[in-house]
């Protein structure tokens, strides 16, 4: 199924419209985060790639939308690989996301994070998912959060290798599913900087190493890192941009606004 660059910018619209914006951090750069969305609010995340390499240069982005369902939870919605060439692995997501924290830990800040996806190819029109899991906790006096675990998902997430490519044949190509581990550490600096990094182990599209700092002011985020794909995977190099937006939960009428 082709869809028109405006029929795009439809689907983006609808995608930035569809709520409001709220505060936390559901991404490291790459790999999901041990934070969710508060409970009865929107967050939203766009992250744009810039390639330093390729002939034509890419740009590929990714975008979320989170809304907290409480009990430490959060359900998404994804716009995966928009960019300005093929759009061949264009697709939409839906999922979610909770942590689980022990009660009495107040030292660590010990988490354990279970989430998954169904996605959507819109050129395809088949269906596939992606479902990860990670351990994370701080540690004391430095505040540095590690994070570690695994990740399993279809090609609508990881992407495909070519087999081979003849002139006048048509492109074989070998889907990925890849199982992969999952790594992560965010480190704080000052009360607004942070330093931040995250890897996907093995050979596919998110086979990558993310470094990048951190600035948060008000409701807002914004991060720039660099993208340093894993040997063998096939990846090119890219600048990293996200922003996150925010805005407290709204009341309902009769009630006051509620802060944080």
């Amino acid at each position: 199924m082709k869809i028109s660059y405006f029929k795009k910018l439809i689907i983006i619209c609808l995608f930035l419209a569809s709520g409001r914006f709220a505060f936390s951090q559901s991404l490291i750069v790459g790999i999901p985060s041990a934070d969710v969305a508060p409970e009865g609010e929107f967050e939203i995340t766009h992250e744009s790639q810039f390639y330093t390499e390729g002939n034509p240069r890419k740009w590929n982005s990714f975008n979320i939308l989170c809304y907290g369902i409480g009990h430490q939870a959060e359900v998404t919605s994804t716009l995966n690989n928009l960019n300005n060439l093929d759009n061949s692995s264009l697709a939409l997501g839906l999922g979610l996301k909770r942590y689980f924290q022990p009660e009495k830990d107040k030292k660590f800040d010990l988490r354990w994070t279970v989430g998954g996806n169904m996605l959507f190819s819109l050129q395809k029109n088949d269906i596939g998912g992606w479902i990860y899991s990670h351990l994370s906790g701080r540690l004391p006096g430095t505040k540095t959060r590690l994070t570690g675990g695994f990740s399993y998902g279809s090609h609508h997430n990881f992407g495909y290798r070519v087999l081979q490519q003849e002139p006048g044949m048509p492109v074989a190509k070998e889907l990925l599913t890849p199982f992969c581990f999952i790594g992560g550490i965010e480190q704080p600096i000052t009360k607004n900087w942070s330093f931040i990094a995250d890897w996907y182990s093995g050979t596919h599209n998110l086979a990558d190493f993310i470094p990048a700092l951190q600035y948060k002011v008000g409701h807002q985020v914004f991060i720039a890192g660099y993208k340093f794909p894993n040997a063998g995977s096939g990846g090119k190099q890219a600048f990293i941009f996200e922003m996150m937006l925010t805005l407290p939960r709204f009341s309902r009428p009769g009630l006051p606004i509620q802060s944080h």
